[in-house]
């Protein structure tokens, strides 16, 4: 699908939080993005399916989940406007991926494939700087993620999630917050009632 110059300026004023860009820049970005809207319930990206592509969200809501071998799927997470989103095992080890994504909402994504996104890294330094310190971002997030679900309480972890996800409340189905929290929807509901 054409890339419209809105779902531009949202990567670009993104970037130019962190980095000046030049018009050359800018127009081989353009030039590598690909635009993907997926529809409420459609998978961006399947588990089990190969990855090749990392994942800007310019609109709506998308949830990275895995499914298990009992079919139980386990969210790992939210992602809106302005975030990444990707199966980076699958795409940095070169493998079949093991994660898969879907839309809470009618989304806009913008789509970069990898080895395109690399080229762009050696041909811009810049923005080589500002992906490594996104996947350091990431990679520091990730530790957060894991030591909350270690240490905290489901009460904390809830009261977490509302601070720092409180739009995804409305959008996303209890199950799915549940799954995010590692608790059951029960456990959920009891939460929520004594809030």
């Amino acid at each position: 699908m054409p890339i419209k110059s809105a779902q531009l300026e949202h990567i670009f004023s993104w970037l130019e939080k962190k980095i000046q860009l030049s018009d050359v820049s800018k127009t081989d970005i353009q030039t590598i993005a690909r635009v993907q809207l997926v529809s409420k319930g459609e998978l961006l990206f399947e588990q089990g399916k190969n990855i090749t592509d990392l994942f800007y969200v310019v609109s709506g809501c998308m949830r990275a989940f895995q499914t298990d071998e009992k079919g139980k799927e386990h969210t790992m997470s939210f992602n809106t406007q302005n975030f990444w989103l990707c199966d980076y095992k699958g795409l940095y080890q070169d493998s079949v991926g093991s994660i898969s994504a879907d839309a809470l909402e009618d989304s806009q994504i913008l789509a970069f494939n990898m080895i395109d996104l690399e080229h762009l890294y050696v041909k811009h330094t810049e923005l080589a700087t500002v992906g490594r310190a996104f996947l350091q971002r990431h990679i520091a997030a990730l530790h957060d993620r894991i030591l909350e679900q270690l240490r905290l309480s489901a009460r904390e972890r809830y009261d977490l999630f509302l601070k720092k996800h409180a739009q995804i409340e409305q959008i996303a189905a209890n199950r799915y917050i549940a799954s995010y929290l590692g608790i059951t929807q029960q456990s959920l509901s009891r939460l929520r009632s004594i809030s």
